[in-house]
C-alpha cells in the first residue's frame, strides 16, 4: 500500500511539474513580446542603462573600467570614465554576461529577463508546492504570470529569484517544512551564501534579507523556543558583512566620503525626487500604480480574500480542527508575513523610489497572486455545497476577468513610448556615419544630472544608440572652430529653440497656486515676450547654418497624451543634422 502511495505521489509530483513547464512556456511567450524592439517603451531609461552599462563591460578593456560599472561610450572613450557607484556592482555586472553570450543588442537583454522571470516562477511553484494544493499553487503562478507588472518588466534583476531560493533555504534550514523535506548541515550554509549575494545583486537585497530575519525572530518567539544560534548568526552577519562590503566601494569610489552613501538613501528613500512627498500623495502614488501593475479585478479579489475571507478561513479551520481528517484542502495563506514583508520593508524603507517607479512594487507580486488564487478556491469551496458545476463556473469567471484586464493592462503598458522612434532611428543614422573615434557636435548636450551621487551622464537611451561623444556648441562660430578640428562630423539641432533660462523660470512662476489674476497675466506677457526673443536669436542662427553647412532634415512627432494629461507616447521637434566635413563653397 505505501508502494502505490508512493507512485501516486510521484505520479502526482510529475503531472505538477509538467503543468509547471506549460504554463513557464506561456509565461515565455508573454515576455518575449516583440522581443527586438528598440529601448523606447515605459521605463525605457533603466532598460538602457542596464544594456549601456553592461556594453561597457565588454567594449572597455579591464584596465579601463577596473571592474567597476563605467558610462562611457566612443572608442577611444574619455581618459577618465565616470564610475557608477549608486548600485551595488555585482547585480551591474551581471548583464554584462547576458550581452556576451547573445550578442551586444536589446534582445539580449530581454532573453537575460525571462530567463531570470521563469526562474522565479519555478522557485515561487516549488515553494508553493510544499504548503497547498497543487491546484492552488498552479493557479497563483498563473496569475503570477498574467500581472502586466511582470508581463512588462519581467524580472529585472538577480535579486528576487536569488532571494526566493534564499527563502526556500531559509525555510529547510529552519526546520519550517513538514515531510518529506528534512533539514540537512549543508542548508545553512547556501544560505549564508545566497544571504551575502542578495545583498552584492541590489540595495533592495536588504528587504528581503531583513524579512527573512525578522520571521524567524518571531517565529522563535511565537513557539516560545530558543533560536538556533549558528542559523541565527547567519540571518544577521551574511547580509550585514555583504552590506558593508558595498558601503566600502561606494566610499571609496567618492573618495571615502562616507555621506554620500545617507545623500543616496535620501535621495531614492526618506525624500526621494518630490521632495515635499507627503504619505497622502504617496499612497495616491501606490494605488495608482497598483491599478496598472495588477488590474482593479486582481486587487478586489485579493482584498476580498484578505479581509472576509480570513474570516471565513478561520471558522473553517476551527470546524475542520475538531475532526481527524481535513475533507478538502485548507485554504489560509502559507507563510503570509513571509512573503508580504519584503514588500511591507521595501515600499516603506525607500518609499521614494515608488514615485518614479511603476516596478517598485515588484516584491507585492507573489503575495497578490496567492491571495488572488485562494480567494478563487475559497469561492468554489462555499459555492459547491449549492451546485458543484455553478461553483466551478464562478470560479472560471472570476479568473477569467482577472486575465481579460491583465491583458488589457499589459497591452496600455506596451503601448506607452518614454522615447520617439524618430528620434532612436535619427541616433542609429547618426552612429553609422560616424566614426568611433569622432564625435558629434551638438546643440543639446543629451547630459542629465539626477543627483550628486549618480552624477552627470548622457541619458541612456542615447547612449545606447548613438556610442559617441557629443560636444556643445550654441553659437556660429563655436560650430565653425569645431569644425576645423576634424573631429566632428557632423552638427545636430533641433529645429525649434529649446526654452532659454529666462523661459523656463518663467513657466515655472505661472505654476504657482498663489498668484492673483493680475499676477498671472504679467508673467504671462513675460513668458510670451521671451519665448519670442528665443525664436529671434534661434532663427538667426539656423539661418546662418543653413547658408554655409549642407543639411538633412529628421522629421518630428507629436506627443500623444491621454485624457489626465499625462503623457502616453512622447514626441520630438523636428531635427535638421548639418554635414560639417563639406562646408558650401
Amino acid at each position: 500500500m505505501k508502494k502505490e502511495d508512493s507512485l501516486n505521489q510521484s505520479k502526482k509530483t510529475r503531472n505538477f511539474w509538467l503543468c509547471a513547464g506549460l504554463l513557464a512556456l506561456l509565461f515565455a511567450s508573454i515576455l518575449a513580446r516583440d522581443i527586438n524592439r528598440p529601448f523606447y517603451g515605459l521605463h525605457s531609461w533603466d532598460q538602457a542603462a542596464a544594456a549601456w552599462r553592461a556594453r561597457c563591460y565588454l567594449k572597455y578593456p579591464l584596465s579601463y573600467t577596473k571592474g567597476m560599472a563605467v558610462w562611457s561610450v566612443g572608442d577611444p572613450p574619455n581618459e577618465n570614465p565616470n564610475r557608477s557607484f549608486d548600485h551595488p556592482q555585482l547585480g551591474l555586472f551581471l548583464p554584462a554576461i547576458e550581452l556576451l553570450i547573445f550578442g551586444i543588442n536589446e534582445r539580449a537583454i530581454r532573453i537575460g529577463v525571462i530567463i531570470r522571470t521563469l526562474l522565479t516562477l519555478l522557485i515561487f511553484l516549488k515553494i508553493l508546492k510544499a504548503f497547498i494544493d497543487k491546484k492552488t499553487a498552479l493557479l497563483a503562478g498563473l496569475f503570477f504570470a498574467a500581472f502586466p507588472i511582470i508581463g512588462y518588466f519581467g524580472v529585472r534583476g538577480w535579486v528576487i529569484p536569488v532571494s526566493l531560493l534564499a527563502t526556500w533555504y531559509y525555510l529547510l534550514a529552519s526546520g519550517s517544512l513538514d515531510e518529506p523535506y528534512k533539514t540537512k548541515p549543508y542548508h545553512k550554509w547556501i544560505l549564508a551564501i545566497l544571504l551575502f549575494l542578495i545583498l552584492q545583486l541590489s540595495w533592495e537585497g536588504f528587504c528581503y534579507a531583513l524579512a527573512i530575519g525578522v520571521h524567524y525572530v518571531f517565529r522563535c518567539l511565537h513557539r516560545k523556543k530558543w533560536p538556533d544560534i549558528p542559523l541565527l548568526v547567519i540571518l544577521i552577519a551574511a547580509p550585514l558583512s555583504s552590506l558593508a562590503l558595498d558601503f566600502i566601494i561606494m566610499a571609496a569610489g567618492h573618495g571615502w566620503h562616507w555621506e554620500r552613501i545617507w545623500s543616496l538613501y535620501q535621495w531614492r528613500g526618506s525624500k526621494g525626487e518630490i521632495p515635499n512627498l507627503t504619505w497622502e500623495m504617496w499612497f495616491g502614488r501606490f494605488q495608482k500604480h497598483a491599478r496598472t501593475n495588477f488590474g482593479i479585478p486582481v486587487l478586489i479579489t485579493a482584498c476580498a480574500y484578505l479581509t472576509l475571507g480570513q474570516l471565513l478561513v478561520r471558522l473553517k479551520h476551527k470546524k475542520t480542527k475538531k475532526q481527524t481528517k481535513l475533507s478538502e484542502p485548507s485554504r489560509r495563506f502559507p507563510q503570509f508575513w513571509l512573503f508580504t514583508m519584503p514588500a511591507i520593508f521595501q515600499l516603506l524603507i525607500f518609499r521614494g523610489a515608488l514615485w518614479p517607479h511603476q516596478y517598485w512594487e515588484l516584491p507585492l507580486v507573489p503575495t497578490l497572486a496567492i491571495a488572488t488564487a485562494l480567494a478563487v478556491m475559497l469561492l468554489i469551496d462555499l459555492l459547491s455545497k449549492l451546485n458543484r458545476w455553478f461553483a466551478y463556473g464562478a470560479g472560471l469567471a472570476v479568473v477569467a476577468v482577472c486575465l481579460v484586464f491583465c491583458i488589457k493592462g499589459l497591452d496600455h503598458y506596451f503601448y506607452i513610448r518614454w522615447q520617439p522612434i524618430e528620434k532612436i532611428n535619427m541616433f542609429k543614422k547618426l552612429n553609422s556615419q560616424i566614426p568611433p573615434d569622432k564625435k558629434l557636435l551638438s546643440f543639446e548636450s543629451f547630459i542629465v544630472d539626477q543627483h550628486e551621487v549618480k552624477g552627470p551622464h548622457y541619458r541612456p537611451e542615447v547612449a545606447w544608440y548613438l556610442d559617441r561623444q557629443i560636444d556643445v556648441a550654441k553659437n556660429l562660430q563655436q560650430v565653425i572652430e569645431k569644425a576645423q578640428t576634424g573631429q566632428y562630423p557632423y552638427y545636430l539641432a533641433p529645429q525649434q529653440p529649446p526654452p532659454s533660462k529666462k523661459s523656463k523660470q518663467l513657466m515655472m512662476m505661472m505654476k504657482s497656486p498663489n498668484l492673483d489674476l493680475y499676477q498671472k497675466k504679467r508673467i504671462e506677457q513675460e513668458y510670451k515676450k521671451s519665448r519670442w526673443e528665443d525664436f529671434s536669436k534661434w532663427k538667426n542662427f539656423i539661418d546662418q547654418l543653413r547658408s554655409r553647412y549642407n543639411y538633412e532634415l529628421v522629421d518630428g512627432s507629436n506627443t500623444e497624451i491621454d485624457d489626465n494629461g499625462t503623457v502616453l507616447r512622447a514626441g520630438m521637434y523636428a531635427y535638421a543634422i548639418f554635414d560639417l566635413k563639406n562646408p558650401k563653397q
